[in-house]
C-alpha cells in the first residue's frame, strides 16, 4: 500500500503546544510524533515500552570528590576542537 499524505487543519493552539513539547521531550519531529500517535490509536503499533536497566545501579553515588576531579581532568581534552580537521 502506498504512503499517503494529508493536511490536518484547525489544530487548537493548546494541542499544538503540547505536541511540540512532547516532540521535544521525545527528541522527534512533530510529524513523527503525530504519526506514532495515529498508529498507536488505530492499533497498528503497540505503545512504546521503555526499558529501564539496573545493571549499573550499584555504581551510582560511589564516586568521591577525588574520583570526580580525576575523571574531569581525563576528559577535559574531549572538549578541544582540532581546528585542522574543521578548516
Amino acid at each position: 500500500m502506498a504512503v499517503s499524505n494529508f493536511i490536518l487543519r484547525n489544530i487548537a493552539p493548546q494541542v499544538m503546544t503540547r505536541l511540540k513539547k512532547e516532540a521535544i521531550k521525545q527528541k522527534v519531529s512533530v510529524n513523527s510524533l503525530i504519526l506514532h500517535i495515529l498508529e498507536r490509536g488505530v492499533g497498528v503499533i503497540q505503545p512504546i515500552k521503555k526499558t529501564v536497566f539496573h545493571d549499573l545501579d550499584h555504581l551510582a553515588g560511589t564516586w568521591n570528590k577525588n574520583d570526580k576531579k580525576t575523571f574531569d581532568e581525563n576528559i577535559k581534552s574531549f572538549g578541544d576542537v582540532d581546528k585542522e580537521l574543521w578548516s
